[in-house]
């Protein structure tokens, strides 16, 4: 026989921490960040202020096969061995190692491309404006050399017609790097 029990009411009140999905979320963004540590170089993570056993357990992650299984619980542990760590913190410094470039000094404006990234998005932005683009560029920087740079943008304008998405990149590859090399 079944007796009804009256049941207690549910207030707010009993919940006063993040709930368990937070929780988990949390622990995921630990998890991630953990791995992108792995990542690093040791020279790297030695700029780094992070205790032995993370450190330790970071260089065991970097020792283990490509199973799944394995490298998914030694996430989980340096996951947890850095629950200690100011998060904040270590993910601004992780993403200044992995882009070095991107991230200027406090109170500068960030760019968002390099000189040479803008010279070689306006050189190939639009067939018709790229002669524009090539004399404005050689009007800036007159060490740049006015047919190797027409050549390469043709170039590039000509694998861009291709279907194969490879020949492109290689001639924006060898656009960009004449670009680097001569303005840098």
């Amino acid at each position: 026989m079944r007796t009804d029990k009256k049941r207690l009411p549910v207030s707010d009140d009993l919940f006063d921490g993040p709930s368990k999905s937070q929780l988990k979320r949390d622990a995921n963004k630990l998890q991630d960040l953990g791995v992108r540590l792995a990542a690093l170089r040791p020279k790297q993570l030695a700029t780094l202020d992070l205790n032995e056993v993370l450190l330790k357990a970071i260089e065991d992650y970097n020792l283990l096969p490509n199973s799944n299984n394995a490298l998914k619980r030694h996430a989980q542990f340096i996951g947890k061995r850095m629950r200690g760590q100011d998060y904040d913190a270590l993910l601004a410094a992780v993403e200044e190692l992995e882009n070095p470039r991107t991230t200027t000094r406090p109170g500068t404006p960030r760019k968002t491309l390099g000189v040479t990234a803008q010279a070689c998005e306006s050189l190939v932005a639009e067939p018709s404006t790229s002669e524009d683009a090539i004399t404005q560029l050689i009007d800036q920087h007159p060490r740049l050399e006015r047919q190797k740079l027409r050549q390469l943008v043709r170039n590039y304008f000509v694998a861009a017609r291709k279907p194969d998405d490879a020949a492109a990149k290689r001639a924006r590859t060898k656009l960009t790097t004449y670009l680097s090399q001569s303005l840098n």
